[in-house]
């Protein structure tokens, strides 16, 4: 997982480190190029606060290759001169006894919206038209509403490589629950789930509320290219705005019992755009959420205009499943509502790593970003 940085969040940073007399290697020096800001942190010993010396940290661009690399000096700071504009990933590595602890899952409110006339009305997953003047823009044209679309740092992504047990960073609390309501929002099945229904997620020891679970199909976030017949979102949200998205992949196999009063609702009452219905019995999460606790997470963004960022993502490897029949009366009511299939095609990695707490930085101009660590025996 990731932290994100700007400058304007920078100012929030408590450890704000001096860049006096450090000791800088890189392995892509700046060469004649015009220095344009720095990239500047510290690394400290979370029990002491003490700064550690020659910590490894390495500049990542969004073609995920290493840039620059340096080493921290006496005080634990470091620095980096860049040169040219875009986003950045900054990684640690952490020395052999130390794990990293800071920073952690984001608790920022994403940030992002709709340009000057733009709304839900403006988009859709079907036209290739990106021209807002002329009607309808599909996702090659969000960002041209959407502008968040425009950074880095996008989902869904491509997912790849080793597994870790989510259970050890996220632990889900949810229990079976009446909804608020289920609607058709012209672009997704959503179900929504009433304020204070105690249904959980704790997530870097902060704790998030289930708001609302909706579904794409096919799914968005791809596992090794492969996209599974639907994904489920679980959006969880914090007292301060925080976003933290659980995700669920669909395949064909045995019969999904904690789906069919979804399946009855959207059959019955969720056919057409904007429409509500209710489902008067509880929601059983059991079934909707796999046994095996594997997967990954990684920090992006929404997947649907605004697009705002950031947002936490777990997304769990194994997926459950449900039958023929059932995949085939959820495409009949997103294709008669006119959003099937409803996923956003992958975002760049950009220099991501799964399973990994970065810090990602957009950089334009800055003159100075704090990207601190904070480290544990």
């Amino acid at each position: 997982m990731t932290m994100r940085v700007t400058s304007t969040r920078s100012a929030r940073r408590s450890m704000r480190p001096v860049c006096e007399s450090l000791e800088k290697r890189t392995v892509a020096a700046a060469g004649t190029h015009t220095v344009l800001g720095q990239i500047a942190g510290q690394v400290i010993d979370q029990s002491s606060g003490a700064g550690l010396r020659h910590v490894e940290i390495d500049l990542t661009n969004t073609g995920g290759r290493t840039v620059q690399r340096t080493f921290t000096n006496n005080q634990g700071l470091y620095l980096f001169n860049v040169t040219q504009h875009g986003g950045y990933v900054v990684h640690e590595h952490a020395p052999r006894g130390f794990v990293q602890i800071s920073p952690s899952f984001t608790n920022a409110a994403p940030t992002g919206s709709y340009a000057t006339g733009a709304g839900n009305s403006s988009w859709n997953y079907a036209n290739a038209n990106t021209n807002p003047a002329n009607g309808q823009v599909g996702p090659a044209g969000w960002a041209n509403i959407a502008p968040a679309g425009f950074e880095s740092f996008e989902s869904p992504i491509n997912l790849h490589g080793p597994t870790v047990d989510l259970g050890r960073v996220l632990s889900v609390n949810y229990a079976p629950a009446v909804p608020s309501k289920a609607i058709n929002n012209s672009h997704q099945i959503q179900v929504q789930l009433a304020p204070g229904s105690g249904d959980t997620i704790t997530a870097g020891g902060t704790t998030y509320s289930l708001a609302q679970f909706h579904y794409h199909g096919p799914a968005e976030n791809t596992v090794n290219h492969h996209a599974y017949s639907i994904e489920e979102h679980f959006v969880n949200l914090s007292v301060s705005g925080g976003e933290a998205v659980i995700a669920v992949y669909f395949k064909v196999g045995a019969h999904n019992s904690a789906l069919d009063p979804i399946l009855a609702a959207a059959t019955a009452g969720l056919t057409t755009p904007n429409s509500t219905t209710t489902i008067p019995t509880p929601i059983d999460f059991a079934g909707l959420l796999p046994k095996n606790t594997r997967g990954w997470f990684y920090q992006g963004s929404l997947t649907t205009p605004p697009l705002s960022q950031p947002v936490d993502w777990f997304v769990y490897a194994t997926p459950i499943t449900l039958d023929r029949s059932q995949l085939n009366t959820y495409q009949s009511v997103a294709l008669a509502s006119g959003f099937y299939p409803n996923a956003r095609p992958v975002q760049p990695i950009d220099g991501r790593t799964l399973n990994q707490i970065d810090a990602q930085i957009n950089f334009t101009n800055q003159t100075f970003v704090a990207a601190n660590f904070a480290l544990a025996r």
